[in-house]
Formats: structure tokens, C-alpha cells, sequence
């Protein structure tokens, strides 16, 4: 998986856009399944298309541009919506939540690709942030151990592991300031270390939810890995947050910072 994410991070375009929309589509097709435990909803082919065509047309409206993308994008994401409104049921609450949330999040992905300025290069950043916090989390926290970071709700992460993940995401940080050839080292690595914790919560947020309906994996479409959205919580979080980040300061951090 990690070849195919990277060659689309680095072609953009509606390539990448493409794969955000398959994976936010994916990943709330899991959501919506949480509550009757495991993700594989039993619905009809139209409804799996209309999953398919509200997550993958928003951020392919990005990556073209233009009013009528724009429009298309907007009408895409409503037909969920309706068919959220249509369904109704006791866990209706839970499943607009998850949509808001992915859906967000993957319009922000397409979004900071699609900027002119250091698009890829802050995608990338943000990615490299996700990926070595998970593992640096994983290594210390099995390593040194210690305090639980939240266990009622991730009995196996500890604070050891959050502290391991920032240090991870923070030589991140440096790495890519250096690389790029940027003034503002210092801020850059304490901004990943950020992310790093915004990552550990949007992992924990998604593992409350498992918790709620007793569900251990969101699915079993990775085998041996669980579902997509195991994979990705970290980086929906990080990539809401860096979008609000950016447009808040009117570009990528990598360039004002």
C-alpha cells in the first residue's frame, strides 16, 4: 500500500484525489458499520455507489478546479446526506458525525496536495509525521512501557509511546526543514511534534468508537491489519488540523513559519 500512496502523493492531481476519495469512502463504509460490529453493511449496490460517488467526487472537484467540479462535488456529498436523512435509525447521531469528520478531512487532503506552493512536500510532511509517531509510539512504549496514556479506552498506548512518537515526528520536522532548505528548524520540528499528539488523538478517537460497540477492527479488508480506517485515524486528524493550520495562515506552515 505504501508504494501505491506515495507515487499518487507525487503525481496529485486527480490521481491522488481519486485515492483519498477511495480511502474516505472505505473508511466511512467501516464507520457506518461500527454499531451492527464490523463495518460490513448490508445495503444495496445503489447505496454502496452513492458511499462511493459523495466521498470520491469532493475531492476530484478539488483537484480539477472550477465552479462546475465545485458543483458536482457539493451535489455528490448531499446525495449522502439524503441517504443518511432516509436511513434514520437510533445510531443516526454517530453516523453524520463520521461523515462530517472523513469527509473534512478528505476534502483537506485534496486541498493542501492541490496548493501551488509546497504542495507535495506537505502532504508528504504530514504523512512521514503519521507513519513514524505510529512506530515510534509502538517501539518506546514497548521498550520503556510504564504509565497507561488511556486505558479505558487504548489499554496498550502509554506515555512513553506518545513521548517516542513526538521525538519521532519532531526529527520529521527537522528532516524536512533541512531538506528544503528552511530558516525555521526549531518551529518546524516543535510543529510536528504538535501533530504528533494530534495524530495519538485522532488513533484514540477511533478507538473509542471501536470500544462503543465492542468492535476490536473497524474491518477486515487489510488482512492481518484490520480495516482502512485502523490505518488512517492518525492521519484524518493530523490532515483536518494542518488544513485548518494552512488556511488560517494562508499557505502551507512550511512556507510562513
Amino acid at each position: 500500500m505504501l508504494p501505491v500512496a506515495l507515487a499518487a502523493m507525487w503525481t496529485g492531481g486527480w490521481l491522488f484525489a481519486l485515492l483519498v476519495g477511495l480511502c474516505a469512502a472505505l473508511m466511512y463504509w467501516e464507520w457506518h458499520g461500527l454499531p451492527v460490529q464490523g463495518g460490513a453493511s448490508r445495503r444495496t449496490l445503489a447505496w454502496h455507489a452513492g458511499i462511493v460517488g459523495s466521498f470520491v467526487g469532493p475531492p476530484l472537484a478539488v483537484a480539477f478546479g472550477g465552479p462546475a467540479s465545485l458543483a458536482v462535488g457539493v451535489g455528490l456529498a448531499a446525495l449522502l446526506g439524503l441517504l443518511l436523512a432516509i436511513e434514520g435509525g437510533k445510531h443516526q447521531a454517530f453516523r453524520w458525525a463520521g461523515f462530517f469528520y472523513i469527509y473534512v478531512s478528505s476534502v483537506a487532503m485534496a486541498w493542501l496536495r492541490e496548493a501551488p506552493l509546497l504542495g507535495l512536500e506537505t502532504v508528504i510532511w504530514v504523512f512521514a509525521i503519521v507513519v513514524v509517531t505510529d512506530s515510534g509510539a509502538y517501539f518506546s512504549g514497548r521498550t520503556i512501557g510504564g504509565p497507561k496514556l488511556a486505558p479505558r479506552i487504548s489499554p496498550k498506548k502509554t506515555w512513553a509511546g506518545l513521548i517516542g512518537g513526538m521525538i519521532g515526528a519532531a526529527a520529521v520536522g527537522t528532516a524536512a526543514a533541512l531538506i528544503l532548505e528552511l530558516d525555521s528548524t526549531v518551529a518546524i520540528a516543535t510543529l510536528s511534534a504538535g501533530f504528533a499528539v494530534v495524530a495519538q488523538l485522532g488513533d484514540l478517537l477511533i478507538s473509542k468508537a471501536k470500544r462503543k460497540f465492542g468492535v476490536k477492527d473497524s474491518s477486515n479488508l487489510i488482512p492481518g491489519h484490520g480495516g482502512v480506517l485502523d490505518r488512517l485515524d492518525g492521519f484524518l486528524a493530523a490532515a483536518l488540523a494542518l488544513a485548518i493550520i494552512a488556511a488560517i495562515g494562508g499557505g502551507s506552515p512550511l512556507i510562513w513559519l
